[in-house]
């Protein structure tokens, strides 16, 4: 499967000559001028984002202000040899991965392969996450439920539990569907 790229440079001719440096079957690249196209796309499609600071329409460092806090993709930035220190450590705080012109065409592709690895291992582990977040909601959920069977039926919290999965068993439901039933009910009966 090709891993999805996007660059993002100032001018065409920078973003043609970064594709072409990764220009081989592993990598479907992408390439924008501008903020607002940025703006557009679903970043969290793409394994690795390449910035080459300065973009056409602003410098791009906001912008990565910006995407350090709300997506998950690995973002690298390309930068000018001479950048401020304030600038670079600022880049440094929303965890891009820096490259500095001039970039070969190895540091370029090293950079893909890293980021792109990343993405993988981390797109694991928000997939891990997400099913420990759903598990833990459905715990919660089951707590309330055994609360209002305990409550409004005095049932203990063992045969409250043991009611909870009968019903779901019984009725072909998923055990969150049944605490919501019972968090209603018991709603209804207050």
């Amino acid at each position: 499967m090709k891993k999805r790229i996007l660059i993002c440079a100032g001018t065409e001719k920078t973003c043609a000559m970064l594709s072409e440096m990764l220009g081989n079957s592993e990598y479907e690249v992408e390439t924008v001028t501008t903020v607002s196209a940025v703006r557009e796309l679903d970043l969290d499609l793409f394994s690795a984002v390449f910035f080459s600071l300065p973009l056409a329409d602003e410098s791009g460092i906001k912008l990565l202000d910006e995407l350090a806090t709300n997506m998950s993709t690995p973002i690298c930035a390309i930068v000018r040899a001479d950048i401020p220190e304030a600038a670079l450590d600022r880049l440094v705080k929303d965890n891009a991965y820096i490259l500095k012109r001039p970039v070969s065409r190895s540091n370029l592709i090293l950079a893909a392969e890293l980021l792109t690895s990343f993405y993988g291992k981390s797109a694991d582990m928000r997939a891990r996450i997400s099913e420990l977040e759903r598990k833990n909601d459905e715990l919660k959920l089951m707590s309330r439920a055994k609360l209002v069977l305990i409550e409004t039926r005095g049932m203990s919290e063992n045969n409250a539990h043991s009611y909870i999965l009968h019903r779901a068993m019984n009725s072909q439901s998923s055990i969150s569907d049944v605490c919501n039933e019972i968090i209603e009910e018991g709603s209804d009966d207050v």
